[in-house]
């Protein structure tokens, strides 16, 4: 079922690349779900408790592995997603639950000539796929989040981070000792804030392969793709 949504992409690109924002996108994406077999849940058709164990592994930054969707044996809890389930401005934009797991898709849409995502504050996970169109570039593909940064390179960055924040509290605790003595006035309030983001750029090899679209492994990658399909339903 899952499958055919982007088998349809695939065949039907043209269709898929009317859309002028990831709004639309979106919007276009959901409308294929549903015509393909899958029911629109909410959040709160969850109990609470079990919501928030989702919710801690789907955003598991360090997990590649697939997760059991726990309400296999409840019909009403398979074959259907929730859109945006934590939020318009947080990962994923689509929760599906299969059979026996469940599976995170964000979209990646961009209406410039874009041939690389926009990955901002957070890197691509492991265990989710991504689909990536460009409205200008008039192409789109997808992709499972570990064929494209593999999990030694994302613990690397993660960690980088996390080393950087623990510098900038220090820091900032560090300077609240010296304004108790006295030391500084910081009258203005004037403080370091580190913002994490993350881009893919040649900086650190030159020939590292960056564009989505004329990659030589995109076709290898989006047959991965169907192959995770597989499971979700299997």
């Amino acid at each position: 079922m899952l499958k055919r949504v982007f088998e349809d992409i695939q065949k039907d690109k043209d269709r898929w690349l009317q859309s002028r924002s990831g709004d639309d996108f979106e919007q276009r994406f959901e409308t294929a779900l549903k015509k393909y077999g899958f029911n629109r849940i909410f959040k709160t058709d969850i109990e609470r408790r079990a919501f928030k164990k989702i919710k801690a592994k789907i955003q598991n930054k360090r997990s590649d592995h697939l997760i059991e969707n726990p309400f296999e044996k409840r019909k009403e809890f398979c074959n259907c997603f929730i859109f945006q389930p934590f939020g318009s401005q947080n990962f994923p934009d689509f929760l599906i639950f299969g059979k026996k797991f469940l599976l995170a898709i964000e979209i990646k849409y961009s209406k410039d000539k874009a041939v690389k995502p926009m990955w901002n504050s957070n890197l691509p996970k492991g265990n989710a796929v991504y689909i990536f169109g460009s409205y200008l570039f008039k192409d789109i593909t997808f992709f499972v989040g570990g064929d494209v940064l593999p999990m030694r390179e994302r613990e690397d960055l993660i960690d980088f981070f996390e080393e950087v924040k623990k510098h900038e509290y220090q820091f900032q605790k560090d300077k609240r000792i010296e304004l108790s003595v006295g030391k500084i006035k910081n009258e203005r309030g004037f403080n370091v804030y580190i913002r994490r983001a993350f881009d893919q750029n040649k900086n650190i090899n030159k020939n590292a392969k960056i564009d989505y679209f004329n990659h030589p492994e995109r076709i290898n990658i989006e047959k991965k793709v169907f192959l995770l399909l597989d499971q979700i339903n299997s």
